[in-house]
C-alpha cells in the first residue's frame, strides 16, 4: 500500500504530466493543480463527463484496498496514438468500451519483467470481456521490444513509445506504472511499482467493471 503522501505526489504529477503533454505553459499551471486539478479534469471541452454509478465507484474503491491510488475524480486523457508492435496502431479514442490497463515498461527494467507473466495471465483470465490490455514500451526500438516479447512469448497487445515521450509524461515516477482506465477512456486509478495482476481479487473486481 502507497503512503499517502507518495498518492499525493502521483495525483500530482500525473495532472501535471497531462497538462504538459496538451500544452507549452503546462510548467506555470501544474504546480498549482494538485488534487483540485484532478477533480477539474473531468471534463472535455466544456461539456460534463458521464458521473460514475454506485456500482462503479464501489468497484473502484475496491481497487484502492489492493494498493492502487484512486483518483478523486476520473481524469480524461489528452488526444494520442501508440504504433503498435504488431497489428494496428491505436488512438486514445479506441479505449472506450472496454475497461482499461494502460501499462509502461522497458525491457531492461527488473520489476516491470517480473510483472509481465502475471499480465498475460491476467489477458488470459479476462477473455471474452470488454477488457484489454495496452503496455507501452517506452524508449526503445522496435527489434528491441519485438525481440523480447517473442523470446517470453507474450501475446498481450504491445505498444511502442520510441523517443519516450509519452513515457516521461505517464511515468514520471518510473517504471512500470500502471492505470486503469474505465470504459470512457478515462483514468480512475494508478500504481507505481510491480504487482501481480492475476491475483484473484482484481481479476474479480475487473471482472465486474467490464460488465457493467
Amino acid at each position: 500500500m502507497m503512503k499517502t503522501s507518495t498518492r499525493t505526489l502521483l495525483t500530482v504529477l500525473l495532472i501535471a504530466a497531462l497538462v504538459n503533454f496538451t500544452s507549452c505553459s503546462a510548467k506555470a499551471s501544474a504546480a498549482q493543480t494538485g488534487d483540485a486539478g484532478a477533480a477539474n479534469t473531468g471534463e472535455a471541452d466544456g461539456a460534463a463527463m458521464p458521473a460514475l454509478s454506485q456500482n462503479e465507484s464501489d468497484n473502484i474503491a475496491s481497487l484502492g484496498k489492493l494498493g492502487f491510488h484512486i483518483f478523486p475524480q476520473p481524469v480524461e486523457l489528452p488526444a494520442f496514438t501508440l504504433t503498435a508492435l504488431e497489428g494496428a496502431d491505436l488512438k486514445s479514442a479506441d479505449l472506450a468500451g472496454t475497461i482499461t490497463v494502460l501499462n509502461f515498461w522497458a525491457t531492461w527494467c527488473p520489476p516491470c519483467k517480473q510483472e509481465m507473466p502475471s499480465i498475460q495471465r491476467l489477458k488470459d483470465l479476462m477473455k471474452g470481456s470488454a477488457f484489454r490490455i495496452v503496455a507501452v514500451s517506452t524508449g526503445e526500438a522496435k527489434k528491441t521490444v519485438r525481440d523480447f516479447i517473442a523470446k517470453n512469448k507474450y501475446t498481450y497487445p504491445v505498444y511502442l513509445d520510441e523517443k519516450g515521450s509519452l513515457g516521461s509524461s505517464y511515468a514520471s515516477q518510473g517504471i512500470p506504472t500502471t492505470y486503469i482506465l474505465d470504459k470512457t477512456g478515462r483514468i480512475v486509478a494508478g500504481v507505481v511499482g510491480g504487482r501481480e495482476y492475476d491475483d484473484a481479487a482484481l481479476v474479480l473486481i475487473l471482472k465486474a467493471m467490464a460488465a457493467q
